[in-house]
Formats: C-alpha cells, sequence, structure tokens
C-alpha cells in the first residue's frame, strides 16, 4: 500500500517474471479453513488529483470539478450522491473536521489541520475496486516513476487512429509476443509509444500495452479511469520503481464487499480486515482456488481504481474473511479501509487549479 521495508520471504515469482524490490509479504487471516495467503504490499492507492490549501492555514481544503464519465455537466442529483460518497469516505477515516461542499459544479473538501494532501487524493479517487488474476508482470521501463504531474481524461481515440499515428512502430509492437528486454534496435523502433498522451495508450489492445517497454507506468496511471471489469487490462503498483502488469477481468468487485475495517491485531500492528458478501465470499473461494492451483502463476491483484494496491499470491484456498497486512500506521489503515469499503463515486473528479 505504501513504501515498506523489504519482504521477509516473498512467495514464489512466476517464471521470468520480476518482482518490485520494495514490497512486503505480509500474511491472510482464514477464519474458516486453515489455508494462506501472502499478500505483497506493492504501496499505497494513490490518485492522480493535486491539491491547493486554501484559506484557513490550519486545514487541508481540495477543490474539484465533476464531470460525468463523458466529460459532460453533472445533473444535480449526481453531485449530491458525489458529496454523500465523499463525506462518507471522510468521516470513515476518520479525518479532523471533514466536510464536503457543493459550489456550482464543483465540490470543496476540507478537513482540519494541515499536511492532508495525500489523504484527500487518496479519498477523491473513484475508488472501484476490483480483484483480477495476475497474468503477467514485468518491471518498468519508464524513468518517471508512476505517478505523472496530472491526469489525462480526455475521449479515448479509435485504435486505427492510434495505430495510423505510430506507423511503422505499430506493426514492430504486433511482433513482440513475450515482454521483457528487447535489443536496442526494436527498442529504438518502438520510441514513438512513449509520445502517446494517456488517452492514446488507452486505445491500445492490453497485451501491447504490456509488452512494449515504452508505454510506461507514468503514461498508464495517467489515465485514472480502471479498464472494464469485463476485459483484460493493464495496470501499475506505487512500488519505487513500479511494476506493470497485465490482468485479466475482474473476477470480485466493490459490489461483493460487505464491510472493510481497520484494526490492531493480536500483536497489535494494523490491518484491514475484508470481509465480503455470500455470492462474493463464493466468488472469492472460487477464484482463490482457481489462484492456487495455478503453480507459480499464483497472483492476484486488488485493483483501486487504475491502480494495483496489492498482489496477492495464493497459496491455499481461502473460505473466509480476509485480513490485509502491511506494518500499516493507523492512518493508512483508516484510508485504505474507507476506499475499499466505500461506495464508487458517481461522478469523475478533475483538479481545480
Amino acid at each position: 500500500m505504501y513504501p515498506a521495508p523489504p519482504p521477509a520471504g516473498p512467495p514464489p515469482p512466476a517464471t521470468g517474471v520480476p518482482r518490485p524490490d520494495r514490497t512486503l509479504v505480509v500474511v491472510v487471516a482464514v477464519l474458516a479453513g486453515a489455508a494462506l495467503l501472502g499478500i505483497l504490499a506493492c504501496g499505497g492507492a494513490a490518485f492522480l488529483l493535486r491539491d491547493r490549501l486554501l484559506g484557513d492555514s490550519r486545514a487541508t481544503t481540495l477543490t474539484v470539478e465533476a464531470v460525468t464519465a463523458d466529460g459532460s455537466a453533472p445533473g444535480r442529483a449526481d453531485l449530491e450522491r458525489t458529496r454523500d460518497v465523499l463525506a462518507d469516505r471522510l468521516a470513515a477515516a476518520e479525518l479532523d473536521r471533514p466536510s464536503v461542499d457543493i459550489e456550482g459544479d464543483r465540490l470543496v473538501l476540507r478537513v482540519g489541520g494541515t499536511g492532508h494532501e495525500d489523504d484527500l487524493r487518496s479519498l477523491a479517487g473513484t475508488g472501484e475496486l476490483g480483484f483480477r488474476r495476475v497474468l503477467g508482470a514485468v518491471a518498468d521501463q519508464g524513468t518517471g516513476g508512476a505517478t505523472p504531474s496530472t491526469p489525462d481524461q480526455g475521449p479515448v481515440p479509435a485504435r486505427d487512429e492510434v495505430a495510423a499515428k505510430l506507423g511503422p512502430a505499430y506493426r514492430l509492437a504486433e511482433t513482440i509476443t513475450t515482454p521483457g528486454p528487447l535489443d536496442p534496435a526494436t527498442v529504438r523502433g518502438l520510441a514513438p509509444f512513449a509520445a502517446l498522451t494517456p488517452a492514446e495508450v488507452a486505445a491500445l489492445p492490453p497485451d501491447m500495452r504490456f509488452r512494449v517497454p515504452t508505454v510506461t507506468c507514468a503514461q498508464l496511471t495517467a489515465w485514472p479511469v480502471g479498464g472494464p471489469a469485463t476485459e483484460p487490462t493493464v495496470a501499475c503498483d506505487a512500488a519505487d520503481p513500479p511494476v506493470k502488469y497485465l490482468l485479466d477481468v475482474v473476477r470480485v468487485g466493490s459490489a461483493d464487499v460487505g464491510n472493510a475495517e481497520a484494526k490492531p491485531n493480536q500483536t497489535g500492528q494494523w490491518i484491514v480486515a475484508v470481509s465480503f458478501t455470500d455470492a462474493g465470499q463464493r466468488r472469492w473461494t472460487d477464484l482463490t482456488r482457481e489462484t492456487a492451483g495455478a503453480g507459480s502463476d499464483n497472483q492476484v491483484a486488488v485493483v483501486l481504481d487504475n491502480l494495483v494496491v496489492s498482489a496477492p499470491a495464493v497459496q491455499g484456498v481461502i473460505t473466509g474473511d480476509t485480513e490485509i497486512s502491511g506494518r500499516f500506521t493507523r492512518d493508512r489503515a483508516m484510508l485504505l479501509a474507507a476506499q475499499i469499503g466505500s461506495d464508487p463515486l458517481p461522478l469523475v473528479l478533475r483538479v481545480v487549479g
């Protein structure tokens, strides 16, 4: 979830697949059955909204513009629903003196005290949760990290239009069948991909986004909307350096989560306990059974919007609630629980200023 010490003993990686160096192996407690699940905490969920400190120097304020998924102006009912979801998240995170106000087509989030910029960024994300099988993982080849300075929420162009723009580079990318190191001449031929906007990258086939090394995590993460639940997608974690994942369809989603609660465990460490609905528990159990039997390809990604929050390595069938541990502080555990347990936002938020 957030940067953590090196792992004490990570689960076995898939053949030829790199693992981020700065991960942490944690254990999932199974309330029904004796299976264990090792979760690699890949960094804290972080979203692509910049914040501003306004007015009262003792408060942190974030102002965002709300739009619909197609970029049009929202109706009043959607604005009020978005305000209510944000207010619930701020309250669940137990931030000081939280408030969310509607000002035209904008929403103003405010909490008491300074230094809560990252907190508001996290809680203002859409918060759409998905559990996806990891089909592949490769180290990011970019140099700018996983978090760009601004999000891209422009319309996604047609794939043919992007292919025409790339020309020979697109045809070269179609010949790449596996991820990983390529010869220098091939990398030079793929250089035009690095100049694509995040919206243009979103138009590419998922396997191409994954295999082309000049498609970077900075580009992928700048597209804040997660891929369709019914289609494979590509997303990155928040490790340093980040890892790029090729992910299967969503098998367990937000509607399958019954509750997420931050609490200390028996050793006093803060964890996030996740319970599922009846239908969600069956889906989660089926997913862990399928993944545990996949040999070294035994990871499941917990994806929040377009960010891989953690990459579970399944070692057995999970038939009960799950505890996510990552040596969290109390505040970080509260934030993650608020994100996982919250309803998704009905509108897309764009920072103002």
